[in-house]
């Protein structure tokens, strides 16, 4: 670059005239620096630009619809899909809702359901009840049947929530029923300590 600066200072101090060769030159380097110091500028404007657009954290996606199996005294029994979040009682109406025979209250109609429950609507009189102590105890010593009891019932027992419960019933489709007590134990979420909690509020 030695000889261009020389080049160009005698043209300026006029020992030499400016020809077009070292205009030409003199051009392209101009040209070149600009190109780069943009390039630079740009490509620094652009990295953060999409740092700015780039998300820290991706969105929890919950299942925009469940899946719920209704059976007993409904007019249309089924699988049917429903919005996250239904409610028993949407459920109910998409079956076409209850039938003469259906025992209305041995369901709770304000609960949420859950994706693969299953929902039994029983006959006047056949819902299963708390059955009280050998003793013929009170109210108070009442036990629920692992056999029979629906999905609210379950849930009515200390520390059984809505999916808990609805494992029970899944368990106790897939192998017959429960033949003891301690066959909880082989459900999902049941551990000791919850065992002994609700061992004796229990029957088959």
């Amino acid at each position: 670059m030695d000889w261009l600066k020389l080049k160009i200072a005698e043209a300026i101090g006029g020992k030499q005239p400016i020809n077009k060769n070292l205009l030409l030159v003199v051009g392209g380097v101009v040209a070149t620096a600009v190109f780069l110091i943009n390039g630079i500028s740009t490509g620094g404007s652009e990295q953060q630009t999409v740092n700015a657009v780039m998300p820290s954290d991706q969105p929890i996606v919950k299942p925009a619809s469940i899946y719920v199996h209704v059976v007993g005294e409904v007019n249309s029994p089924g699988i049917y899909e429903l919005d996250s979040g239904a409610r028993l009682v949407d459920v109910i109406f998409a079956a076409g809702g209850f039938t003469h025979h259906a025992d209305q209250a041995s369901v709770n109609l304000a609960r949420e359901v859950t994706d693969g429950e299953q929902v039994v609507v029983f006959k006047v009189g056949a819902a299963p009840q708390l059955i009280g102590s050998a003793s013929g105890g009170s109210a108070g010593a009442a036990q629920i049947s692992l056999n029979r009891a629906t999905q609210s019932e379950l849930e009515a027992l200390p520390g059984v929530g809505p999916a808990l419960a609805g494992r029970m019933i899944d368990w106790r489709t897939a192998n017959g029923g429960f033949k003891k007590k301690e066959d909880l134990l082989n459900v999902s979420g049941i551990g000791d300590k919850l065992f002994a909690g609700i061992k004796n509020q229990v029957t088959l």
